[in-house]
This record gives structure tokens, C-alpha cells and sequence, in this order.
């Protein structure tokens, strides 16, 4: 069974566990998982999943090509004056859930596109939102456990990194602004064969490193200032996700001990990453190390998040998460420690949980570096 049947075989067992005749599939992040196509544009496209059958796609007219050329799936297109939701009622019916016996992504479900759907299978808004049940955690469970090709995306997209910190390196000089040095990184990770950005490029100088989602902006850095880069690059739909803290010159003295423990606490993080480890338990290693450095109450964010076709997804390196690491999960260990008005250190890696124990993506140094 290839990797589409598998997911879809899921799928329809879980549709049969929530007693629901059919699932309907609309976040464009899940329908790219599904199908290898997700919809460009603002017009209503939807993958129904029945209980029992093939699944079929409907989607606009004008994407029928680029759909064809991503899936084998059957496809049913509907025209600009048409109406979708009456198209898409004929399938509901055909697939048994003319009732309304259908599990939606409820996290991604506008309610106007649940009244048009109830409207166009003559039940009343109400009724139908009673009848349906959520197939979000569904998928959301699938696309935690990544396989072979995703890792190996992941992998790419990782391996896209190093290239850009090493450009960034050479240039941080005193006088160069955030935004310099983040058109720096991002010009090098597409010279190096990235599709695009993951997520904005993050560059913060100084005082500005404080501020764990602080804004890249025109700053100029000066010496003795600590330069935090967090950015990511895309690679056939999946991204990475580093974080590296170097300086300009000589490392303040204060920082630099924060540096030591912030790199204890990654590595403590990542040697605690295994099949069967609660993400609460990953979370606390990194957070023991740095708690009894003094610094735990500028520890102000989880350790990390789970990573693939989005920037953040399941499952989640926080504290107190019971949820157990399986094979094929990838997450960040990111831990941090900002001093505010003086400056903050991140040290971000990806790592994808083996049967095993865990490797790696990520690659470049973490040693303590000057520049410039």
C-alpha cells in the first residue's frame, strides 16, 4: 500500500469510529497532504473522503489542470456562476451523507460555508452542525508521524541553512541593518536552491534579541551586540526552522555565560528526545538546565513545536504536554533566555524522533562565534 492509500485508509477508519458516512477535507494545508494539490485561489474547493469509496475532488474549473497534473484522484469541477455547494450536495448524497452524517475540518470551517452546505442539502444550519463531527484532530494525528519523503524534504529544506549562515556571517559587519542581513539570508538560501522562505526571516540586534518575536527592522548593529537569526527555508512544500545567536565582535560577558547555558539546554532537550518520552519530559529537560543556571524566569517560551508542511503544527514541546514522541515526529528544540534591555539568546534545531532515539536535521555550528 503506497503512502496516499495509507492516509486515506485512516481516514475512512476513523470516519467509520465517528459513525460519519463521508469526511470533508478543505484547509489547503491538508488537501496538499492528501492530494500533492492544494487550492491557489479563493474559490470553494473541498476533498470528500466517503466511509465506504474512492475519494473524489471538487474543485474550480479554471485549476482542473494543475489539480490533474498532482493527483490521480477523480475530479469534479464546477464554473464561475455555478454553485459549488449544490455540486458538492449531489457528492454528499452519492457518498451516503445527504443527512449529514459528515466529519469537516472544524478548525478551518468557515460558518458561512456550513450554511451554503446545509442549505444545499435542505436541512436547516442547526441540524446539520449537530450531525457533524470534527475530522481536524483526524489529520492532525496523521501528519504528526512524517515518512520517508517528508523527511527527506525536511532534510533538504534543512540542509539549505548552513549555506545562508555562512553567507550571513561574512557579512555582519558594524553599520549593516536587521533587514540587510535578513535580504542577505534569504538571498542565499535561494541561491542554494530553496523555493521560498518558511516562515518571515527573523534578524534582531542587541537589545532587540530580547524579544522572542520581535520585528526585523532597521537597526544598525554596533559592536558588541549579539546578532539572533531565526529563519527557515521551504522545499517542496515542507520547511526547517533554525535559530543561531552569534556577535559582533567581543561577546559581553554576561551574554556569553547565558550562551553556555542556553547550548547545555538544547543539548539536554535533544538527548531527551526519543520514541515513548512525553514532550513535558523534553520541555523539562531544557528547562532544569536552565533554571539552575539562575535564569528561569527569562526562559518565556515553549521548547518547541512540530514541523512540516506548516511552521508550527502537532505536536508541541511544552510543558506539561503528556503526549508521547513517536517514530517520525519532527520538532524544534529551540530554548531561550532574554535579558531584558540587554539582549537574549535562542539556539534552534530540528530533529526528527527514529525508533530509537532522534537525529538531527540541522547541521551548522553551535559553538560560540564572533563576527564581524
Amino acid at each position: 500500500m503506497n503512502e496516499s492509500n495509507a492516509r486515506f485508509g485512516a481516514i475512512r477508519a476513523a470516519l467509520r469510529r465517528l459513525g460519519m458516512a463521508a469526511g470533508l477535507v478543505t484547509h489547503p494545508t491538508s488537501m496538499r497532504y492528501l492530494t500533492g494539490w492544494s487550492n491557489p485561489s479563493k474559490r470553494f474547493s473541498g476533498l470528500l473522503v466517503p466511509a465506504d469509496g474512492d475519494p473524489v475532488l471538487l474543485l474550480p474549473a479554471l485549476e482542473e489542470e494543475s489539480a490533474r497534473a498532482a493527483t490521480a484522484l477523480r475530479l469534479v469541477t464546477w464554473s464561475d456562476g455555478e454553485d459549488p455547494f449544490a455540486r458538492l450536495a449531489g457528492l454528499l448524497r452519492e457518498a451516503g451523507a445527504g443527512g449529514g452524517a459528515l466529519a469537516l475540518e472544524q478548525e478551518a470551517f468557515p460558518v458561512g460555508q456550513l450554511v451554503r452546505v446545509a442549505g444545499a442539502l435542505g436541512l436547516a444550519p442547526g441540524a446539520l452542525l449537530g450531525s457533524v463531527a470534527d475530522l481536524s484532530p483526524v489529520l492532525s494525528d496523521l501528519r504528526e508521524c512524517k515518512g520517508d519523503d517528508e523527511v527527506a524534504r525536511i532534510q533538504r529544506a534543512a540542509d539549505l541553512l548552513g549555506p545562508a549562515l555562512d553567507v550571513a556571517m561574512k557579512a555582519i559587519r558594524p553599520g549593516i541593518t536587521e533587514r540587510e542581513l535578513a535580504r542577505t539570508l534569504e538571498d542565499a538560501m535561494a541561491a542554494a536552491g530553496a523555493e521560498g522562505v518558511a516562515f518571515p526571516t527573523h534578524v534582531l540586534f542587541g537589545p532587540a534579541s530580547a524579544l522572542p518575536h520581535g520585528e526585523t527592522g532597521d537597526r544598525v548593529l554596533e559592536r558588541g551586540q549579539v546578532v539572533l537569526m531565526d529563519f527557515g527555508a521551504l522545499y517542496r512544500g515542507y520547511r526547517s526552522d533554525i535559530t543561531r545567536t552569534v556577535c559582533c565582535g567581543e561577546w559581553p560577558e554576561e551574554l556569553a555565560r547565558v550562551y553556555d547555558v542556553v547550548l547545555a539546554a538544547n543539548r539536554a532537550a535533544i538527548a531527551a528526545v526519543k520514541p515513548g518520552v512525553a514532550l513535558g519530559d523534553v520541555d523539562r529537560a531544557a528547562r532544569r538546565v536552565i533554571e539552575e543556571a539562575g535564569y528561569g524566569e527569562y526562559f518565556i517560551h515553549r521548547t518547541g513545536h512540530g514541523l512540516g508542511l506548516e511552521i508550527h503544527e502537532e505536536p508541541y514541546v511544552v510543558a506539561g504536554n503528556p503526549k508521547r514522541l513517536r517514530p517520525g515526529n519532527v520538532v524544534t528544540i529551540e530554548p531561550g533566555v532574554y535579558l531584558p534591555g540587554v539582549g537574549g539568546v535562542r539556539i534552534e534545531d530540528d530533529v526528527v524522533v527514529t525508533e530509537t532515539g532522534c537525529r538531527v536535521l540541522t547541521s551548522w555550528t553551535k559553538e560560540r562565534l564572533t563576527a564581524g
